[in-house]
């Protein structure tokens, strides 16, 4: 067959479509019936969860893994085009969710559709649609433990830029921890401050800190640091009370690899060496980054296809969580991230999908898939 032929008709009807389909996290129900439903008229037998996760399989043996997310965050903002119309404007689908991450899920349709004319002889293709990832709601990956097996696995949710012809490759991402800092002093008549101990001017002490921290960095095999920022603070103070309590959360982007236990330390450390006493830190949640050897197979195959199709292979580590870290570390399949959406375009108002970028992200997919296949034994 020629691989790297999709049908844009196709391609962005079913993106349209995708797109007129509410689907918020939680409420997945429905979209997850059309692509189940899609995914049968090209001779699939999917499954579908209490969760709404779809999941469907074609060919035998080594098995590459696709992942696209269903859900979508809340269309805030001021928009200037029905959120949900899947409207088409100069070579643009625009929609809540159209880039992140219904271009995933469109594109791995047509990947499902190309396939099942043209069953691979040899490997096995792993389609999973997921959903609950903007809501981090962990309940809807938990139900994937011991059901999803795969050697290897792409998340199609990172970016491609057709104008420049450069595709970003994901192989890894910093961590995500929430710590909730309790920072502690002594209640007073505001009218005689100095006999107080005013928990917000101590609270501020570790803003302060954190806000001038030199944070650790990997250097190799690729350059990254970690970022700490303060994101709320708050007190149940009167306003003629001096406050003897300051509620802080700290949100700290670990090192790809460090671990719960690290990062614990890490931020216990810094408080204690700022406020000495009187505080109380809780790791309210922890979800570890990852990091694959860049001599993977998977990652040597993308590049290449990357390449093979005249792009360049822009190799990196995410700024932000992604699930590909959940593929990687709790399923045991090094998974990288590849696709279609368009930079600049998640959580946006206006939110759209370059139709080009939608086109040309799955083609790269597409070949990186038949380019593995053809390596299994």
């Amino acid at each position: 067959m020629e691989e790297t032929v999709c049908n844009k008709n196709f391609l962005v009807k079913n993106l349209m479509e995708l797109v007129q389909i509410p689907s918020l996290s939680g409420k997945e129900e429905k979209i997850a019936e059309k692509v189940t439903e899609t995914l049968k008229t090209f001779g699939y037998q999917p499954k579908i969860d209490e969760y709404y996760n779809v999941v469907a399989e074609i060919g035998s043996g080594k098995t590459i893994l696709l992942n696209a997310h269903l859900d979508h965050v809340p269309p805030v903002g001021n928009w200037t085009i029905d959120p949900y119309s899947g409207k088409i404007v100069n070579g643009k689908v625009y929609g809540v969710g159209a880039s992140d991450n219904k271009s995933g899920v469109a594109a791995m349709l047509e990947i499902a559709r190309i396939l099942s004319k043209n069953k691979p002889s040899k490997g096995k293709v792993l389609f999973l649609f997921t959903s609950r990832e903007e809501s981090g709601k962990t309940e809807a990956r938990k139900i994937l433990m011991g059901k999803i097996k795969a050697e290897a696995g792409i998340c199609l949710d990172h970016h491609i830029d057709v104008k420049n012809r450069i595709a970003e490759l994901i192989v890894g991402c910093r961590g995500i921890g929430n710590f909730e800092i309790e920072v502690y002093g002594k209640s007073y008549h505001s009218s005689e401050p100095e006999k107080g101990v005013n928990a917000i001017y101590r609270a501020l002490k570790l803003v302060n800190t954190v806000q001038n921290l030199k944070p650790p960095t990997l250097q190799k095999p690729l350059k990254v640091k970690a970022v700490a920022s303060i994101t709320k603070i708050n007190t149940n103070g009167w306003a003629t009370r001096i406050p003897d309590q300051c509620k802080l959360t700290l949100n700290y982007r670990s090192l790809p690899q460090e671990k719960r236990k690290q990062a614990e330390k890490r931020i216990l450390n810094l408080t204690k060496k700022t406020l000495k006493k009187d505080f109380k830190i809780t790791l309210k949640t922890y979800h570890e980054g990852y990091l694959i050897p860049l001599n993977h197979p998977i990652i040597k195959i993308a590049k290449k296809s990357v390449e093979e199709l005249k792009f360049k292979p822009k190799i990196s580590i995410a700024k932000g969580w992604v699930d590909a870290a959940f593929f990687t570390n709790q399923l045991k399949i090094p998974t990288i991230c590849l696709g279609p959406v368009t930079p600049g375009q998640a959580h946006v108002e206006n939110e759209y999908e370059n139709i080009q970028n939608l086109i040309y992200g799955t083609k790269i997919v597409l070949r990186t898939v038949l380019n593995y296949l053809q390596h299994q034994k």
